[in-house]
């Protein structure tokens, strides 16, 4: 990221005009990911999926709040169906709903404060700079946290973030670079997709996201939804559609 920043934008500063606001932003994002990381290896991977892309509900809802930004009829249906949506996927756990059942629903309401926050606090700072802020607090913080797991060691017990150290093999090694290819080909296809083609148009195809959810919980982890999971799933996905076209 400073490379890019060094040799692309020479005269922009690496600090950012507000680093408050680009830290609290960050600690958003990454909280975010951590607490819907937290939550997979306990939740079916589709009702994880589902529940965490309600982001575009409550992005609308704090932008009405915080910012006046006007919703009208068309917004506050996406919303409300939106949230029927989740009602029907926690539904087949509602004698047990545990703390996991509700933390992707957690990470999406961070996720989109820190975007909420990017319209409104951080809207001229250069992105390559705030992509840089947000690796380095995950850097420090991550960093610091596998540091506490591998001094806890197997005496550490299992934590709601926290477990046993896990060598690093080859095989995981090159898993995980693996998967960090496929989330830098997601990310980058996404941002042209939304430069080059209409955002109605594209952030309908987004919702696909969902339906492949499904079908790799389906195919790698032998999930079955009920009917009102998949309900649940398509308001939400419709709710959403509805909220970003209006």
């Amino acid at each position: 990221m400073i490379s890019i920043l060094k040799w692309r934008f020479p005269q922009v500063s690496l600090r950012p005009a507000y680093p408050g606001w680009a830290i609290v932003r960050s600690s958003l994002l990454l909280s975010s990911l951590l607490i819907y990381y937290a939550s997979l290896p306990r939740l079916d991977f589709s009702m994880a999926a589902a529940v965490y892309y309600t982001i575009p509900l409550f992005i609308t809802l704090f932008a009405a709040f915080w910012i006046r930004e006007p919703v009208g009829v068309q917004g506050w249906v996406g919303v409300a169906l939106g949230f029927i949506g989740v009602l029907l996927m926690q539904k087949p756990q509602a004698g047990d709903l545990g703390i996991h059942a509700v933390m992707p629903l957690v990470s999406a309401i961070l996720y989109a404060l820190a975007m909420v926050l990017t319209r409104t606090k951080s809207r001229g700072e250069n992105p390559f700079v705030l992509a840089l802020i947000f690796n380095l607090i995950a850097i420090v913080l991550g960093g610091s946290a596998s540091l506490a797991t591998v001094m806890a060691g197997s005496e550490g017990g299992q934590s709601l973030f926290m477990g046993a150290w896990i060598p690093m093999g080859w095989t995981q090694c090159a898993l995980i670079g693996l998967l960090s290819m496929t989330m830098l080909i997601g990310s980058v296809g996404t941002a042209i997709a939304y430069q080059l083609g209409p955002s109605s148009i594209i952030s309908t195809w987004d919702f696909s996201y969902l339906a492949f959810a499904v079908l790799w919980g389906v195919v790698l982890f032998s999930e079955r939804l009920d009917a009102a999971s998949m309900l649940g799933i398509i308001l939400i996905a419709l709710a959403g559609i509805i909220v970003i076209r209006r």
